[in-house]
């Protein structure tokens, strides 16, 4: 009886373990996809962006769409789309003014706002946390490109990283402090305005997401 007891008692432990870690789990995700979340997209999202891209080519037409007749102009959209998504999705608990400040030079019209908002829990919530973002675009596509405007598909990678409560900011004591690192794959939809020799973002389109 004894040790049906212990294996009872044993296996409630074992389970209030894996229920803790579980919900530990949840809620590192959820506060890590408050900026994620509004990037990542699944297959339907993409196929459906992809119907859309294919009518603005139709509507805009071969001869028209500067992206594929404007190698130069092409790339530079490109390098400074991937710049400007690189810098506004990263970020350090230690200085969320930062990227603010950044994004509001990157950004224009209701990008603005949707950044924002997306950005508002980000502000209040990183600090305590001790959360580091860093997204990496990994490949754009420039689907549509007018001499002051275009549409780009953006694939990046982000790193999630919360710190341990040691403080320290070093790899080695994110793993000793407690801290944790998840990373994952997202893709979205820019618009972009050409702003005194500058593309800027004006919408972003994470296709419901």
């Amino acid at each position: 009886m004894k040790n049906s007891k212990e294996a009872t008692r044993g296996d409630e432990k074992s389970a209030e373990s894996n229920s803790a870690r579980t919900s530990s789990g949840r809620g590192r995700f959820s506060f890590s996809m408050l900026v994620l979340a509004a990037l990542v997209i699944g297959g339907g999202g993409t196929t459906a962006w992809a119907a859309k891209a294919k009518n603005d080519l139709s509507a805009t037409g071969a001869s028209q769409n500067l992206a594929l007749t404007d190698t130069a102009r092409t790339s530079d959209v490109k390098g400074q789309v991937a710049s400007a998504v690189s810098t506004v999705f990263s970020y350090s608990y230690a200085d969320t003014a930062k990227t603010e400040r950044a994004a509001q030079k990157l950004l224009t019209g209701k990008a603005v706002q949707q950044y924002n908002q997306m950005f508002a829990r980000v502000r209040q919530q990183a600090p305590q946390m001790k959360q580091v973002l860093t997204t990496t675009v990994t490949d754009a596509a420039v689907v549509t490109l007018r001499p002051d405007s275009g549409r780009l598909l953006v694939f990046a990678d982000q790193r999630n990283t919360t710190v341990g409560d040691t403080g320290k900011k070093d790899a080695k004591s994110k793993t000793e402090g407690g801290g944790n690192t998840a990373a994952s794959a997202a893709v979205f939809a820019v618009e972009v305005v050409r702003d005194d020799g500058m593309w800027k973002i004006t919408g972003i389109d994470t296709f419901g997401a």
